[in-house]
């Protein structure tokens, strides 16, 4: 249920390039909430200006590290769409109200708890599953917690504090140890600590 988005958009040729363009995230990001929510009780709307700028802080911050990929291209594809996840809490671009037409399905629905948050999150592991598969690498190791509302319940209250965490609640979705202390700052992530190419930890 997280990833309904992965097959579709597997079928993108030169995905991990083509996900660095806007016209494609708004395309994806549509798809994915159709495949989504459908017969979910709700109804989401998308505000296309602040996925925009979602989108541009993100390539931003690609840009400036993308270097990074060069050290360990698996983990910095899943850094890559914890970032998108931390900009797309910022910029709030979508919206979820109850569809009228349809008032009964919602109940335990997966949506139900956090519509906005279940579906960005579904959006970036979809589209870093589909460009690791087209890589040749193994995908992300989602499970378990993506079915544990508490889980959702930890993650909305903590990235309301901070959107970074959601850098290290992505970590989660993916099976990886996330660093609390500085989630979005991707030299000290697990995987690249200690690499001597790479600025070194604060002992």
């Amino acid at each position: 249920m997280l990833k309904p988005l992965q097959h579709e958009i597997e079928s993108t040729e030169d995905l991990s390039h083509e996900a660095r363009r806007f016209r494609t995230v708004l395309k994806s990001f549509e798809r994915n909430l159709d495949l989504l929510f459908r017969d979910s009780g709700l109804q989401p709307h998308v505000d296309h200006a602040a996925l925009a700028t979602a989108f541009s802080k993100w390539r931003q911050r690609f840009d400036a590290t993308k270097h990074l990929a060069n050290v360990n291209r698996h983990d910095f594809v899943i850094y890559a769409a914890g970032l998108m996840l931390k900009e797309l809490l910022d910029a709030k671009p979508l919206s979820a109200a109850p569809d009228p037409t349809n008032p009964a399905a919602l109940g335990e629905h997966v949506l139900a708890r956090w519509p906005e948050g279940y579906a960005y999150t579904s959006f970036c592991l979809s589209v870093a599953s589909a460009i690791l598969k087209e890589m040749g690498d193994t995908k992300p190791l989602d499970g378990a917690l993506a079915d544990d509302p508490a889980f959702w319940d930890s993650f909305r209250e903590n990235t309301a504090e901070s959107s970074a965490a959601a850098v290290a609640f992505f970590d989660l979705v993916c099976g990886n140890e996330p660093n609390w202390d500085a989630p979005d700052v991707p030299w000290l992530r697990q995987a690249l600590r200690g690499h001597p190419l790479l600025p070194k930890a604060d002992p």
